[in-house]
């Protein structure tokens, strides 16, 4: 199916219901929903975009939902009521009860994040203030389950948000994108779909064994994924001190657009951010860029999440400081690549329309160096000449998530180093909860190629 006619079958479904779209890595599931966006807002509708995660709010370009609903530090319902009742709450309450009565659509991302009884909290807020827009949540339910901070926080239990009442009342339409726009390999497509549910056997183990490699004959063009952050920055550091060039610093930026901001919000929300507060590198480096940037006329990509390029030359200032730099990619384009502003704001009522207020933005190339990031970071990334380093798989869906930034089998590596023998392992780390198992068997969906 073309993608037009996938946008026109999402945007009817959300005519009549509400929606819940799913589907594995690489299928189009935020294209889609970033489609979706545009066509609502080009038509006059208001749209709200929330993330479950600061990451994920970024990347959807809107806030997240603990900061849209305020939940504050609130754990439960219970303490949530409880809140609702000083005169703080009141007055973000008024305004949020505003902003609701004006949204046709409210989007939440990475649903899979959001645990039971979030969801529960988040149906309260929505329907006693008489929200009547429709909402669509996204993501997959197989990749990134609901963090657990503290088992007796009940916000933080694992309990996935299909598991909520309030999913039931809700009565979503399903969809689900089963075909992939990342790779072209339907052999290895269809491995990774078996790894996604949990169904490994001798034959999958067979398959992955063929990228082993070492560690020590994996090229500079390659990409390695680790599992903690350490690897990823130890990596990074070597492979940029072996390059014979100066080293040059860009120290990111912020500009306050509105007084009273609290900085620590804005350290917090950097954070989240997929790029350095410092950005260190050399003329000669391998950089991944970590967004996507369309021509002026949006005909074309300049670059997208997780292209790879080589930095071939500084523009500086009559100070020395850094103004742009000038990747050439990997089909021997070259672009020149400027500090990217992040928006930081709110969602606001202004008259009969709900704006994005801004509130901070900071300033900072949209790179990093390419030898070595984490699984967790590469959410959302299509990568050539990809390594995954196997070694400390420790969360449910992170080896699918891994694997699945891959572009081309044929490019792809394995590094395992561990004395457990690679296929138990494997059989060990690919695993599955069985509520979601039985969400997805049991759920009536409409899948879509």
């Amino acid at each position: 199916m073309q993608t037009e006619d996938l946008l026109n079958k999402v945007i009817k479904t959300l005519e009549e219901s509400h929606l819940f779209l799913t589907g594995g890595g690489g299928v189009g599931k935020s294209y889609i929903t970033n489609k979706v966006m545009e066509h609502f807002r080009a038509n006059g509708k208001n749209v709200v975009a929330l993330g479950s995660t600061g990451v994920s709010a970024v990347n959807i370009g809107g806030i997240t939902l603990h900061a849209f609903f305020g939940f504050g530090i609130c754990k439960n319902q219970q303490e949530l009521k409880e809140y609702d009742r000083s005169r703080r709450a009141k007055e973000k309450l008024a305004s949020l009860a505003e902003i609701l009565s004006k949204t046709e659509l409210l989007i939440i991302d990475e649903i899979s994040m959001v645990s039971s009884e979030l969801f529960l909290m988040i149906y309260e807020r929505l329907f006693k203030l008489n929200f009547g827009g429709k909402i669509m949540v996204v993501g997959d339910f197989y990749q990134l389950p609901p963090i657990v901070k503290d088992e007796k926080n009940d916000l933080f239990t694992n309990k996935y948000a299909f598991s909520s009442h309030a999913w039931e009342l809700l009565n979503f339409t399903n969809i689900e994108f089963i075909k992939s726009k990342r790779t072209t390999d339907l052999e290895f497509y269809r491995v990774l779909s078996l790894i996604r549910v949990g169904r490994v056997d001798e034959k999958i183990t067979s398959y992955l064994k063929q990228f082993l490699t070492s560690s020590n004959s994996l090229d500079s063009d390659m990409t390695t994924l680790f599992g903690r952050n350490k690897e990823a920055d130890a990596l990074n550091s070597l492979m940029l001190s072996r390059i014979d060039a100066n080293l040059e610093t860009f120290e990111g930026y912020t500009e306050m657009n509105v007084k009273g901001v609290h900085p620590e919000k804005v350290d917090k929300w950097i954070k989240n951010l997929n790029v350095a507060p410092v950005f260190e590198f050399k003329v000669g480096a391998r950089v991944l860029f970590t967004m996507n940037k369309y021509s002026l006329d949006r005909n074309d990509m300049e670059f997208y999440n997780g292209e790879k390029g080589v930095i071939v030359e500084v523009k500086k200032d009559e100070f020395g400081f850094v103004t742009s730099v000038f990747i050439e990619k990997e089909d021997s384009d070259v672009v020149e690549v400027l500090p990217n502003g992040y928006e930081m704001g709110e969602f606001v009522a202004l008259g009969d329309e709900v704006k994005y207020e801004v509130m901070a933005t900071f300033y900072q190339f949209p790179l990093r160096l390419a030898y070595g990031i984490t699984i967790h970071k590469s959410q959302g990334m299509s990568i050539e000449n990809l390594t995954c380093n196997l070694d400390n798989i420790f969360a449910e869906g992170q080896l699918y998530v891994a694997l699945s930034r891959a572009t081309n089998p044929k490019s792809l590596k394995i590094v395992y180093t561990r004395y457990e023998p690679f296929e138990r392992y494997i059989q060990r780390v690919v695993k599955t909860n069985k509520a979601v198992d039985e969400f997805y068997q049991n759920e009536s969906f409409i899948y879509y190629e």
